[in-house]
Parts: C-alpha cells; structure tokens; sequence
C-alpha cells in the first residue's frame, strides 16, 4: 500500500491552543490541526456533524497514562466543537499478556472519566475498551455521553491469523453477536472494529440498516484511505476511521493514517506517522440521496446471494 502524506495536498488551518492547548503543549502533545478539502472539493449542508479522530501512541499496557493522554486529546477536541471523538481499538492495553488483570467493566472508571468530561455537552466518545464482564472479555467500543453509555459493540470478528499471544484474539476474547447502531447529532450510525471490515458484508449490513456513518476504529500498524475508499463508495457512507501510531508490543512502528473518507469514497482528512487530532465537518444529510443514485447499492440481487 502506498502511503500518502498526511498534508495531502489540502488546506490546513492550524486551530491555535487555547488554556488548555497550552498546558497540553507542555506534555508535549502535538498541536491540532484541522485538515480539509480545498474548498471547491467540500460537500456543504445544513446540518453538519463534527468529527475528530485521535490517533494516539499505541503504548501497550500502560493504562493510566494511556487514559491521562486520551482526556486531554478528548478536551481539546471538545474545545473544537466536535460532536463525536473516536479512538483506536484497545486503547488503554493494547495487546499485552496480563490482559486480564487490566481490563475494566463496561462502567469502569475510563467510561467514567468521560462521561464527566462531556457533561454539559452533547457530544459522543467511542473509545477501544478491552472489556471485562464476569469471567468473560470482550474487544469492545462503548460510545458514551455526559449522560452514560448509549451503546456498547463487542468484535463480532475475531482475529484468528496472528503470529501468537493476544493477536490470535479468540484464545483470550469472546465475539459478539449483533450489529450497533446508535445516534449522532439525528443520523444513524454504525460501529466495527477492524477485522470486522474484512468482511463486505458489515458495511453493507450497516448501509441496509439505514446507517449513514460507520465508525472503524483499529489497532494494526496502518489503516489507510486506500482500505476504506471502495467499501464507502460502493455503500454511500460516511466513514471515519482510527488506528494507533507509535511502537507496538512486538517493536513494529505503527504509522497510523487515521481518516475521514466521505460517502463518494473521497478522502476528507487523514493524519499518518505522528500523534494528533483529525477533524473534519461532514454532511451525513446527503447520505441518503447519494445511496438512492449509487448502481453499485441499488442493482443488488439478494435473493441470488448464498451462504451455506
């Protein structure tokens, strides 16, 4: 796959650091930069919604600073107005041998943080839980309000083809069963969490359920526009996706290539080798329409399709 520069051409405005852009810079966080289309390429509409992706270092098993990190980068997002912030799959452990011992519940205390950062707000997180229920663990992706957790989705495809330990997840991790979706700003939306987007089937399954945004978050050591493009054209739908950068558990470099790929299968914003925030405007309203002109949606043949 060949990889695009992260500037890629578009126009930049770089959000100046408030308050608390300021004390972010002294950790050392990287400053915001909003990155978008040249304006003649820009869909525009009447209901906007606020997308900001972190991609953030994948620092496996270190929990508290990995929660530390996200807040901040989750505030400054805020700061920005958006309306939905995703993060990576697994964000606080990564993959790592003493999984269990650092998995937390559902309402644990990093869904808690959040749902205190964005009380007064109408904002949403989905973030990678590595999820502890019971004796079970699951790969998971809450997404939380101010209010609490408004939906839960537990990886329904489990990777099975990974070079040992965590990666071969069905050894440590049970799949889900069903299919999310949930609300942002009046739009419908989905979630999968990366090998769940190997298969065709979940995007369009998601399509068919009326979803006009799918949210792909990953931890792989890319996930780049080239891998999403023809699944969002084919389904007309709007799909932010997220990866980690940084160092791995096994010493692989991470390059990252967090995007925003719109429902023309074009490429809104993306972000590659370093940590940041990517933030775009999108226009889920269209949608609809883009769907109902799509041949590549509307000639489907259900009733030929076989799986046995």
């Amino acid at each position: 796959m060949k990889r695009r520069s992260f500037l890629r051409g578009a126009a930049i405005g770089t959000v100046s650091l408030g308050t608390f852009g300021r004390s972010l810079a002294t950790k050392n966080l990287p400053t915001t930069s909003i990155l978008k289309m040249p304006e003649q390429e820009q869909q525009t509409g009447t209901r906007p919604v606020r997308i900001a992706i972190v991609q953030q270092d994948s620092n496996p098993g270190q929990v508290e600073e990995n929660r530390k990190k996200a807040l901040q980068y989750a505030a400054e997002a805020l700061e920005q107005k958006a309306d939905v912030i995703l993060f990576h799959e697994e964000l606080l452990v990564g993959y790592v041998e003493n999984v269990r011992e650092l998995a937390e519940p559902l309402e644990g205390p990093t869904t808690r943080a959040f749902q205190e950062l964005l009380k007064g707000t109408d904002a949403r997180i989905i973030y990678g839980l590595t999820e502890r229920e019971g004796d079970d663990y699951y790969i998971s992706a809450p997404i939380v309000s101010g209010n609490g957790v408004v939906a839960n989705y537990h990886k329904t495809h489990l990777f099975w083809k990974g070079p040992g330990g965590l990666r071969h997840e069905p050894t440590f991790y049970k799949p889900g069963n069903k299919l999310v979706t949930f609300d942002i700003k009046g739009f419908k939306s989905g979630i999968m969490i990366c090998y769940d987007g190997g298969f065709p089937e979940m995007t369009r399954s998601y399509a068919n359920l009326g979803c006009s945004m799918l949210f792909w978050m990953n931890h792989r050591r890319s996930r780049g526009h080239e891998e999403v493009q023809n699944l969002a054209l084919t389904n007309s739908i709007i799909m932010p996706t997220s990866c980690c950068c940084g160092i791995d558990e096994r010493g692989a470099v991470c390059p990252g290539g967090s995007h925003i790929t719109g429902a023309k299968g074009e490429l809104i914003s993306e972000l590659w080798d370093k940590e940041g925030i990517v933030i775009s405007d999108v226009y889920p309203e269209h949608v609809e329409q883009l769907r109902e002109q799509n041949h590549r949606y509307t000639g489907l043949r259900p009733e030929i399709y076989y799986y046995g």
